[in-house]
């Protein structure tokens, strides 16, 4: 495989970007056990990428490789995303585990660094093109930006599969989160290196 280039992105590829992140999420264990309704998954998964790319974008922290095939959105410190934006979606959810949701999302706001820190929203690939790198190297060419600025890099880890990609990138296991019937969430920070 040709080492692709990776690339800030600029709004102008929405859609690209929102493609890839979708797709990869698929089967994600957190966000399927949210919307585990194919069709529901897709639309509010869409729908959410959306809403999350908006400051990423506006803040230079969207990171994909040429071909789109995977992307990530970062937020920058200060930027505090409303996750009210999101309330449509949640007719998606089934009813009987909304309160677990809601509880869920709760509680990923205690680990939330407190010191100005870019947090990694949304990471993902193509599942056809994972296991060769590629998200490697967009989280790489984002932590250059990040610890030029001598910031924190903070995630959640939705998938248990990743954490040995965040580890090996720096970051260290904060604690777990697990709500009801949910899969584990695990946040992870990074001090700049």
């Amino acid at each position: 495989m040709d080492i692709p280039k990776i690339i800030n992105v600029d709004s102008t590829k929405t859609e690209e970007v929102k493609s890839a992140l979708v797709l990869g999420f698929a089967t994600d264990p957190i966000f399927r056990w949210i919307f585990p309704d194919p069709m529901k998954f897709l639309r509010s998964m869409a729908f959410w990428m959306v809403e999350f790319s908006k400051p990423s974008f506006e803040n230079k922290g969207v990171f994909a490789d040429e071909n789109f095939h995977g992307a990530s959105l970062w937020h920058p410190p200060g930027v505090h995303f409303n996750p009210e934006v999101l309330s449509s979606s949640f007719a998606d959810i089934p009813e009987e585990r909304i309160e677990d949701v809601l509880e869920f999302f709760n509680e990923l706001g205690d680990f939330q660094p407190n010191q100005d820190h870019w947090y990694l929203a949304f990471i993902a690939l193509d599942p056809s093109k994972q296991g060769m790198g590629l998200g490697s190297l967009i989280l790489k060419e984002a932590l250059k930006v990040i610890d030029a600025q001598g910031k924190l890099a903070y995630l959640q880890s939705s998938n248990p599969q990743n954490i040995s990609l965040y580890l090996r990138h720096g970051f260290e296991v904060m604690g777990e989160i697990q709500v009801g019937s949910s899969p584990v969430m695990t946040p992870m920070k990074r001090i700049p290196q």
